[in-house]
């Protein structure tokens, strides 16, 4: 049977430079006679994109070889594992990874022949005998593919040239593909997916592929439009960068956003494709098929690129089917499922709801692994794909991996991967999220954005990611899939390259212990190198040391991360920043803090701007001594005005009753309170009087007080506003000239509101007032708002309301914990009464 011969027209651009079907012949031929194996020998091809690794992998084939196609960026301990499972018989490397050959084969201890591709000339003079590549039995096992491994070590996957041209031939049948078209090579070719449909498939056909040798929304475009491709193949990761590109452009525009919306209501190709006209001739003015493969496609995204007259069309396989099981038709898109099945196999989906296919894409087995093969393929030979999925009016869908479903104690399934693409639909704060079971709940471990983070000016970045990302999900997700747990780690997640998160990993990786990962060399996670402090800044580190590990307990070393390693939280890095300050003259502001990663850079900073050392001790009485120059919201008619409109609501609506009143002291006094409701403000001021309401101010955040009308109500309010990732300090200090001024602050210090009606921890800014000012606490408890109009609700339910006030707390003789213990304690008791 003929897989190649020369069509007298371009086979490949690379670099701009066009390769014909006889050059690339030429050198598939001469590369043949580097090689002198017999039937099923192996040859390892270890070559970036580029011709090399088609005339290499071509050249095996011609002399009735094996290839085994392996990542380019295999470290020298994975050549090895290889080495030693296929015992191939030569290895076609290039200059960029030559060394990690020389030293795997050192190790391996037999013989294994070099070809350097990088070394090779073709004569100017050589001719081969014809200009075809022939294979004499489909059945012959071409491929040996190690898979990346989502759950253990690699398996070699072998797979016949039958296998292969089951998919091949099933694009075909439907004319998606021919001669004339112009496929972009974007994907590494040691996946089965690019090797077979962007490479094998080009080759066979006769069709001019494109390879792309920079990864980049730029190139990408280039390459578009320079060379008018008509057919692309990428993972959900490249869709996913060209549609927030996209999207961003539409979104900016209110007449392009509702002009986007007509056109997903019409859902009209012809009509799509003509509104966005400007879009399509961004990506080259000629795609016709755009195809995503290796992951799961967001349904959304698929959808936004119909509406734009783009067909994304999603398919499904796995390396050991060839890849492709199904794949939707571009005239017949389903969103959501991963396409129609392809021609001449069987699917069926098992009890429990796993997909198991039989038909010519399946492979022969696992090399060297019967009990494996055994495993996936059964005595009826269907192959058990591990997946889960439903099959409708043959369509595919797939739900997850089996065995990365999550199963509770209470019965419950989840499949991880939902939730992690619902958290990431809402944020560009997250790089990469992994859900795992913890404790028999969900919990988040979680890769932020550092430089986004680092440009937002954001210094609070777990309590950023838990408020404003987990808790909007957590918000509208059943109580069984709610994430009561966030993990957040300074290095990227253990994942394939294909950046499918190796989650049997994760536990591992978490502890801390050594895991290889096929991305880095293993000995990068088995010894931790010590870090070199500069003799220069040495002085600065060793003091700034000194203190946090005296005042925090904790264990510093050069590269601990303030909050994610030590764990100290926003009120620690006001003390650190004051000890900075005070000890070496030198003023950080909360926004500059953003810039400094670790303990090593604060030193480096500290240095840089030639702060002096003088021993001077720093304490909160210290910091809260300073003066502030912000002025004090000076009437609340506001608040006045709305207590006086609102007080027959509360009394008839909420039947609003009040305990406790004769708590509320004369003098200066902070109230603290457990936080249930957006009511909770407008029920502490119905619980006082007027005259008491004008002496008493209140802590609000940022985010509930942002917009310039917000801002003039709480102004005139008596409301602090209090931005955590800025101005903590100030914000500190200007609660402390309140209760300073003999006036009365009320602050709910859980932080946020209750999500599910149970108190939250108290946070300990309000004991360290208390004090240090010396200034008497008194608890308040508010029962039933949380009933009456819970997170998300915007109008309240009729509900009675209670709000008792407790015995005063006086700091002296207790530490600021024992404070915030037993006010926190007085209320608790009180609401599971």
């Amino acid at each position: 049977m003929n897989f190649l011969h020369d069509r007298g027209k371009a086979a490949i651009i690379y670099k701009d430079r066009e390769y014909s079907y006889k050059e690339l012949i030429t050198g598939i031929k001469y590369y043949s006679t580097l090689l002198k194996i017999k039937k099923d020998d192996k040859v390892v091809v270890y070559i970036e994109n580029r011709p090399e690794i088609i005339e290499a992998l071509f050249s095996v084939w011609n002399s009735k070889g094996i290839g085994v196609v392996l990542d380019a960026g295999y470290t020298a301990e994975q050549l090895l594992y290889v080495f030693e499972d296929a015992e191939p018989q030569y290895i076609y490397a290039t200059n960029k990874n030559y060394k990690n050959v020389v030293e795997a084969k050192e190790k391996y201890g037999k013989d294994i022949k070099i070809i350097n591709v990088d070394e090779i000339v073709v004569p100017e003079d050589f001719t081969p005998d014809d200009y075809e590549v022939n294979i004499d039995n489909v059945e012959d096992v071409a491929l040996l593919l190690y898979t990346s491994g989502t759950t253990g070590n690699p398996k070699g996957v072998m797979l016949t040239y039958a296998n292969l041209l089951s998919n091949i031939n099933a694009i075909k049948a439907i004319k998606l593909v021919d001669e004339t078209d112009r496929i972009l090579a974007i994907l590494p070719y040691h996946h089965i997916f690019p090797l077979n449909i962007n490479l094998l498939m080009t080759m066979y056909f006769g069709t001019l592929v494109v390879i792309l040798d920079e990864m980049s929304s730029e190139a990408l475009k280039k390459a578009l439009k320079d060379y008018k491709i008509t057919v692309i193949i990428g993972v959900p990761r490249v869709w996913e960068m060209l549609h927030k590109a996209i999207m961003g452009q539409i979104n900016k525009s209110w007449a392009i956003k509702k002009l986007f919306k007509l056109c997903q209501k019409i859902n009209s190709r012809a009509l799509s494709r003509l509104v966005f006209k400007k879009v399509n001739n961004e990506l080259g003015g000629s795609l016709r098929v755009m195809a995503s493969g290796g992951a799961k496609l967001d349904p959304e995204i698929a959808r936004d690129y119909l509406t734009l007259g783009l067909p994304l069309m999603e398919g499904y396989g796995l390396t050991e089917t060839s890849p492709i099981i199904s794949f939707n038709n571009p005239d017949r898109i389903k969103p959501g499922t991963v396409g129609e099945l392809i021609p001449d196999i069987e699917v069926k989906i098992v009890e429990d709801g796993e997909v198991l296919v039989k038909g010519a894409n399946v492979m022969k087995g696992y090399y060297n692994n019967p009990k494996a093969t055994a495993e996936v393929i059964d005595a009826d030979g269907w192959f058990h794909t591990g997946d889960l999925g439903k099959l409708e009016n043959n369509y595919l869908s797939i739900i997850g991996r089996k065995k990365e479903m999550i199963v509770l104690s209470n019965g419950k399934n989840i499949n991880p991967s939902d939730i992690e693409s619902e958290i990431f639909k809402g944020t560009d704060l997250i790089k990469e999220i992994a859900v795992m079971e913890y404790n028999n709940h969900l919990m988040a471990v979680v890769y932020p954005d550092f430089d986004l983070i680092k440009h937002r000016k954001i210094t609070n970045i777990k309590e950023t990611l838990k408020w404003e990302i987990i808790d909007k999900y957590n918000i509208t997700a059943p109580k069984y899939r709610k994430i009561l747990e966030i993990k957040i780690v300074k290095d990227e997640l253990p994942k394939t390259k294909l950046g499918k998160v190796r989650r049997f990993m994760l536990n591992d990786f978490l502890a801390g212990q050594a895991i290889e990962d096929e991305n880095e060399d293993s000995s990068k996670h088995e010894v931790k190198k010590e870090i070199v402090i500069p003799q220069e800044f040495k002085a600065e580190y060793e003091t700034l040391k000194d203190y946090m590990e005296k005042n925090y307990n904790v264990e510093v070393t050069p590269d601990a991360h303030l909050e994610l390693d030590l764990g100290l939280d926003s009120l620690d890095i006001v003390e650190i920043l004051s000890f900075i300050e005070m000890s070496f003259g030198i003023k950080i502001t909360e926004e500059e803090f953003t810039d400094i990663k670790n303990v090593l850079d604060m030193a480096k900073f500290v240095k840089e701007r030639g702060g002096e050392f003088s021993d001077n001790e720093v304490d909160w009485k210290t910091i809260l001594s300073q003066d502030t120059n912000i002025e004090l919201p000076k009437s609340a008619w506001v608040g006045k005005l709305i207590r006086f409109i609102f007080k027959p609501f509360f009394s008839i609506y909420f039947s609003l009753k009040k305990e406790g009143q004769d708590k509320i002291l004369s003098e200066p006094t902070i109230y603290v309170g457990n936080h249930q409701s957006f009511l909770d403000a407008l029920i502490f001021n119905q619980a006082i009087s007027s005259a008491k309401m004008g002496d008493t101010y209140y802590l609000g955040t940022i985010v509930h007080f942002g917009t310039p009308l917000r801002k003039y109500l709480a102004e005139r309010g008596n409301v602090l506003i209090i931005d955590i990732n800025k101005n903590l300090k100030e914000t500190l200090q200007v609660s402390a000239k309140v209760l300073k001024e003999g006036k009365n602050l009320v602050i709910f210090p859980e932080g946020a509101r209750t999500r599910d009606g149970e108190i939250q921890d108290f946070k300990k800014t309000f004991a360290i007032l208390s004090k240090e000012l010396n200034i008497p606490v008194v608890p308040f408890g508010i029962k039933g708002a949380y009933e009456a109009m819970p997170y998300g609700q915007r109008i309240p339910s009729m509900s009675p309301i209670t709000i008792k006030f407790f015995d005063k707390v006086m700091p002296e003789g207790l530490t600021v914990e024992e404070i915030v213990e037993k006010s926190k304690d007085e209320i608790e008791l009180w609401l599971i009464k």
